[in-house]
């Protein structure tokens, strides 16, 4: 067994190098995981490259291309992040499109050490498929994959796939997303089971057992700077490819354009966010305006006397006075709201975008508003989106916000509104006249062709943006 072993380990190694020698700009990429002969199936979790020894020897001995595709299908997995999924997707379908996504890459590379007899056909699918999906990542191709054939599917799966993808949803079970684990379902009766080994998968409440929790937040933040150090080697990729263009020719620009394509929708949502703030003055050492000369300068003459002192406060922008619309019509969904408020206050809560005192205001509204919740304090804002309950349910007329919002400005209970952010399903009825602070409807996808007046900001959200990680969000 040692010395299937020390081969298997000398094979890996001979892969990694090979990929090195015709990819130097995704060497730490490349070199990053560590090597664990512990399981049947290739698999990677972001840290270990799980194998099974003699899977490798054989591998090599019948096709060493073989390996050196899967082995770079598998870092391309992780450099694009999709390890780190967000929740509520069919199993089948993200492993799928994740597949699909990963081997686009390598076909566009046309590399000697990758190529397979299959690759054609593979090439074939994928150009069906893209005449759909203009922006061809793994997000975009799920998407359409919900509205394709079962069938269509089970042919698909097998072409693209190579690893084992359960530990993605072990890392999900980690971080308590609540998900539940699906196979294939049939289209005319969702929910049967189908030839999937993930059919049989327990469901994950998301609730912890007694005794777990100091247990679960160490898992928790191994992940998440798990995910932050493979973050950190995509930008180094693509720095990387954007220094030294000229040496790596067409090679580095299919990298270049699927990372350009990754951050293109991580873009979003954080600096959708700041057409709400306010510049306002926060208490905050001002370090970009203090002088460091005067003060070291004070600290050698008069011994530990600063001259001046740092600035205590700075000017920057945050979020003093919203309005968060949510539309409760018939077809909306409370763990998609409650993901919603959940994804807005953590993009809120990490970047420090809030003064020590806001005024924010949640309504929830169909054809009128339903409820109208003040929330001044983090504590309110986490207790809201824990215990939400949708009221409503009827149609959707737009128009009874905006009539609250004048309402509480002429009242003075806003003293300077920094807008309304409608989050909505569908069209409704809209104002007449422009209001005299900012407004955008969020609509989830599916509803990009619903026209939204002149005066208002439109912009769609895709669900994985919903249920991503934070780390993914800082666009800085």
């Amino acid at each position: 067994m040692d010395d299937l072993n020390e081969l298997s380990m000398e094979i890996l190694r001979n892969t990694v190098s090979r990929l090195t020698l015709n990819l130097r700009f995704m060497d730490i990429a490349l070199n990053r995981y560590r090597f664990a002969a512990d399981s049947p199936f290739f698999s990677c979790d972001g840290t270990y490259f799980h194998y099974a020894p003699a899977a490798v020897i054989r591998m090599f001995r019948n096709n060493p291309n073989e390996l050196n595709r899967g082995y770079f299908h598998i870092v391309l997995h992780s450099v694009f992040r999709h390890v780190f999924f967000g929740k509520d997707r069919k199993i089948s379908l993200w492993n799928l499109a994740c597949d699909i996504a990963v081997e686009d890459v390598i076909l566009s590379l046309d590399l000697e050490c990758l190529r397979l007899e299959n690759d054609d056909e593979k090439r074939k699918q994928i150009e069906r498929l893209k005449k759909d999906i203009p922006d061809f990542t793994a997000q975009k191709i799920y998407h359409r994959l919900e509205d394709m054939e079962t069938d269509r599917i089970r042919l698909l799966t097998p072409l693209f796939a190579f690893d084992d993808h359960e530990c993605w949803y072990e890392i999900r079970k980690v971080t308590g997303t609540g998900e539940t684990l699906f196979g294939e379902e049939n289209r005319d009766t969702p929910g049967k089971d189908g030839n999937n080994r993930f059919d049989k998968a327990s469901h994950d409440t998301g609730e912890r057992k007694d005794g777990d929790s100091e247990a679960d937040e160490s898992e928790t933040e191994l992940i998440r700077n798990r995910l932050k150090n493979w973050q950190d080697i995509s930008d180094h990729i693509e720095e990387q490819l954007k220094l030294y263009a000229e040496n790596h020719g067409d090679t580095g620009e299919v990298i270049l354009q699927s990372l350009k394509k990754l951050h293109r929708e991580k873009y979003s949502y954080a600096q959708f966010l700041q057409r709400f703030m306010r510049t306002g003055e926060k208490m905050q050492i001002n370090d970009e305006d203090f002088d460091t000369i005067f003060y070291t300068y004070g600290l050698q003459l008069y011994q530990n006397l600063p001259l001046i002192e740092p600035l205590e406060s700075k000017e920057i922008k945050n979020v003093r006075e919203l309005i968060i619309a949510i539309d409760t019509s018939g077809s909306v969904q409370g763990d998609t709201v409650q993901a919603f408020l959940q994804k807005t206050w953590n993009l809120f809560e990490e970047r420090e975008n809030f003064f020590s005192r806001f005024n924010i205001h949640i309504l929830q509204c169909d054809m009128m508003i339903r409820e109208a919740a003040v929330i001044r304090s983090s504590r309110q804002f986490e207790y809201y989106i824990k215990n939400l309950q949708l009221k409503g349910f009827a149609g959707t007329d737009f128009r009874p916000v905006f009539q609250y919002a004048d309402e509480q400005i002429r009242e003075k209970k806003f003293r300077k509104l920094g807008g309304v952010i409608y989050f909505t399903d569908g069209d409704g009825v809209y104002p007449k006249t422009k209001p005299d602070y900012p407004a955008a409807f969020l609509f989830l996808k599916g509803n990009k062709d619903i026209t939204v007046p002149p005066w208002a900001v439109k912009y769609i959200l895709e669900e994985d943006e919903l249920y991503a990680y934070s780390e993914s969000e800082n666009t800085d």
